[in-house]
């Protein structure tokens, strides 16, 4: 009778946990309908409640592209950022540095191309559609496809014209195979080095050399074609006071603009007035036991090894988002288990969570994120003994008989 009763609180909870994912999904889907009616009536002059206005950080990168086919991609680096951006984009405000690496101009070039609030519907869709096509040929089911696209991570980093979907699925698709392709498209991760922290421990650990050196190849065509673009002057900026102004975003006092929304032990540890040489070593303590754990399991062929992954990447990086979780989303589902309702409920859970960081945040003041991640490990760690499912070889055909 207890277990009965367990079962279906358990059960419920992951019913509830569901219904707080819809309406999150549904909050999202009237956020974006809300957008396109007021741009509709107002232009680019209208203000946007969750961000300033201009749709977000894809005008960044599309005034980006603007700079870069005028010759003045260094001066994204440059004092002079804000003030060029304001000439050429006048409604938005509270300009950010521009803190990517120039290989992000490349596609920021093709976002230029087109109107800004065009580009940015036709660059969502296409970065949904990718991202699904990406993660069905990694062969994960159409549920972890759903709960990564669908959930308030991947809600968010749309709304805002960011790419953590599809870097997130790049990423994931990578890791599951050891095609040439598979290496290609993780050299493509050049966009937010971030997300491939952990890909040359998983790389060696597995002696994919073919992914390997498709890799190298895929980003030194990248550098390649962005120091054309772009110019060593653009190289030498960003190497100079672009890397200054990302330090600063990290190294101001939490919270800061958005760190409230982080993901990184670093913004944790932070939040908690730990000083900024305690911090790092927190973070370079924890990024370093997430690459000797990804090794370890990847060495033994653990059947958990590719989510465990998505979340140590997450946990190794001094620098993430709660947008940036929409992988950490799609792969939840993978470490559930038939029969285990409290195991699934709590995946459910983890699985909404990132949603009421910020409120969390406001509240408490500590930035919860991280140990977000650590308890999604843990199921994962669980049957870490249990190697992945092999196809076994076949037999041997029987020798022929005399007749």
């Amino acid at each position: 009778m207890a277990s009965r009763v367990s079962r279906i609180c358990a059960q419920g909870a992951l019913v509830a946990a569901g219904l707080v994912g819809a309406l999150l999904f549904a909050l999202g889907v009237k956020a974006q309908f809300v957008r396109a009616v007021v741009y509709a009536g107002h232009g680019l002059g209208f203000a946007d409640p969750y961000c300033t206005t201009g749709y977000c950080d894809y005008a960044m990168f599309w005034v980006a592209g603007v700079l870069l086919r005028h010759g003045q991609a260094a001066a994204l680096y440059g004092p002079h950022y804000a003030m060029l951006a304001g000439q050429i984009l006048p409604y938005k405000t509270g300009w950010w540095n521009f803190v990517y690496p120039p290989v992000m101009l490349l596609p920021a070039w093709g976002f230029s191309l087109l109107p800004l609030a065009a580009g940015y519907y036709a660059v969502s869709v296409v970065v949904v559609l990718l991202s699904v096509r990406l993660l069905r040929a990694a062969g994960l089911p159409f549920l972890c496809v759903a709960a990564g696209l669908c959930s308030w991570s991947a809600m968010w980093t749309l709304y805002l014209g960011q790419f953590g979907m599809l870097c997130g699925a790049l990423l994931i698709y990578g890791l599951a195979s050891a095609r040439v392709r598979a290496g290609a498209a993780l050299g493509l991760l050049a966009i937010k080095p971030q997300y491939a922290l952990l890909v040359p421990v998983v790389v060696v650990a597995t002696r994919r050399w073919r992914v390997l050196v498709a890799g190298v190849v895929v980003l030194a065509l990248l550098l390649a074609l962005s120091w054309g673009v772009g110019g060593a002057a653009c190289w030498r900026a960003y190497i100079g006071p672009g890397r200054a102004a990302m330090r600063g975003l990290l190294e101001q006092p939490f919270p800061g603009r958005y760190e409230a929304m982080g993901s990184s032990v670093f913004w944790m540890l932070r939040s908690l007035h730990a000083s900024l040489a305690a911090a790092y070593l927190g973070q370079g303590a924890v990024s370093l036991g997430c690459a000797v754990l990804d090794w370890r399991l990847w060495r033994v062929g653990d059947k958990n090894a590719l989510p465990a992954t998505v979340i140590l990447t997450l946990l190794a990086s001094p620098y993430g988002f709660t947008g940036d979780m929409a992988m950490y989303c799609a792969v939840l589902p993978l470490l559930a288990r038939p029969g285990e309702s409290w195991r699934n409920a709590g995946l459910a859970w983890l699985w909404v969570a990132p949603a009421f960081v910020p409120v969390f945040v406001a509240r408490c003041g500590v930035l919860p994120t991280p140990l977000l991640l650590m308890a999604a490990l843990l199921p994962a760690w669980q049957n870490r003994r249990c190697p992945a499912e092999r196809t076994p070889a076949p037999a041997p055909r029987p020798a022929m008989q005399p007749r």
